[in-house]
């Protein structure tokens, strides 16, 4: 165990290849910290990186950054975070619900809004730099690679997944780079994973580059259609298509309302502590071949959702076993409250009184989008969503995205659990609905 004055070095709580961080007690205060410091055996450059974040934290000061106390020789002495990190909690939890990712995505955003207007750019947002309070209070971590704007370095700083396309193509990071990362970030934790995959930072980087990825649309099928349209648009293949991190956070305000983050108990160990940035060469500017992503063949969990299906002017139903509503006649099937999972949904599918055969007017929609996904084709949808609703522009671009890729969706269908009516009108009906999204690939 090592020492340094005026302090009880207590545990690691975290490491690297260069450097390691230790939770400590301030013996004037009894404050709890963190001790940032070099590994032995780092070479120069690790302690020009430590030092380099030193003077960067003293000019970044936000209630979204981790907070720089002071420096004791080379040991950076920081605000302790004992939440741990967003990447040990997306380990523990798999995914996030959607105003959680809210939560985070705004406090990270508004770290990059002060950071960007400094003129600084963090080049490294991933889960494993968002640190949390005890209160779950989200904080962006770990200036070490963070640079001042326009500022050229050689090599490709950060973590791969959450490159931004340009920088992996040979571009330096700037302001929209973070944005993009911000949105990785915000796409992991809403669908379990981030925008590109691959065996080794080289095969993410190179999908990164040519705009390999599926459509968040239809990884969080059940998401917000707003949230999924605001990272969307921060993960805009062209830098300048991009909101700016103000922007970006205003986006994801009005998406979708904040909720706390639920921390899992337990003391933050080494794995729950953020991770160092290593650095990825460059990849050369021709890729040759391209990777095909194939999407494991799982069902996704039942969830609850309520949906509101308007039907067209004109057009209506009779009680029992009438008419039933074309998917052209039915023009939106628009989620209204966030999903909920369901521990045992009843596989009952009560019919309404006052209305058609409610599951076959969901699965006949749902045919209709799982259609227009199978020959990636936009014009297939406005059938099924209402014109102009976030639904369709959802899909739209979910559809597009794929079109552009060469790539379509297959067997993407929702299996109908359970329909109960809820409000009835003469032109909507107002339906809470348990499904089970079935297993499909992208191919």
């Amino acid at each position: 165990m090592w020492s340094l004055p005026g302090y009880d070095v207590e545990a690691m709580i975290g490491f690297g290849a260069t450097g390691e961080v230790w939770r400590a007690r301030e013996v004037a205060t009894g404050d709890t910290v963190a001790l940032k410091r070099l590994r032995e055996g780092a070479d120069p450059t690790a302690l020009e990186t430590l030092r380099r974040e030193a003077t960067l934290l003293r000019t970044l000061v936000s209630p979204h950054v981790v907070r720089l106390r002071g420096v004791i020789g080379d040991v950076l002495v920081l605000d302790h975070a004992p939440g741990g990190s967003l990447a040990a909690l997306l380990h523990r939890r798999g995914c996030l619900d959607a105003g959680e990712v809210v939560t985070i995505g705004v406090a990270i955003a508004s770290a990059l809004v002060e950071a960007h207007a400094l003129g600084l750019v963090h080049g490294d947002v991933t889960p494993a730099n968002v640190l949390f309070t005890e209160q779950g209070m989200p904080l962006l971590a770990d200036l070490g690679v963070a640079r001042v704007a326009g500022e050229v370095r050689t090599g490709v700083d950060g973590t791969a997944e959450y490159v931004d396309p340009a920088v992996a193509a040979g571009g330096e990071p700037d302001a929209a780079a973070d944005v993009w990362a911000l949105a990785a970030v915000c796409h992991h934790l809403l669908a379990g994973t981030p925008p590109h995959d691959g065996d080794s930072p080289d095969e993410v980087l190179s999908a990164a580059v040519e705009g390999v990825r599926v459509p968040l649309a239809i990884l969080a099928g059940t998401a917000p259609v707003e949230l999924v349209a605001a990272i969307e648009a921060g993960l805009a293949q062209d830098p300048q298509d991009r909101p700016s991190a103000m922007q970006l956070r205003s986006l994801l305000r009005r998406a979708h309302a904040t909720a706390p983050v639920q921390l899992a108990a337990g003391p933050a160990g080494p794995s729950a502590s953020a991770r160092e940035t290593h650095v990825v060469r460059p990849l050369d500017p021709v890729h040759g071949g391209r990777r095909r992503r194939r999407l494991p063949r799982q069902a996704a969990p039942v969830v609850a959702l309520v949906v509101l299906v308007v039907v067209t002017a004109g057009v209506g139903w009779v009680t029992g076993r009438g008419q039933l509503p074309s998917a052209a006649a039915v023009a939106a099937i628009v989620p209204v409250v966030a999903p909920s999972p369901i521990s045992s949904p009843s596989r009952a599918l009560p019919s309404s009184p006052a209305g058609p055969d409610w599951p076959v007017v969901l699965e006949t929609l749902d045919d209709a989008r799982a259609r227009a996904f199978e020959a990636a084709d936009p014009t297939l949808l406005e059938g099924v969503w209402s014109a102009g609703s976030p639904g369709l522009q959802a899909d739209i671009a979910a559809a597009r995205s794929l079109a552009l890729a060469g790539r379509s969706a297959h067997g993407l269908r929702h299996e109908v659990r359970d329909v109960r009516v809820e409000q009835l009108t003469a032109t909507s009906a107002r339906l809470q609905v348990v499904d089970v999204l079935a297993a499909y690939e992208v191919r």
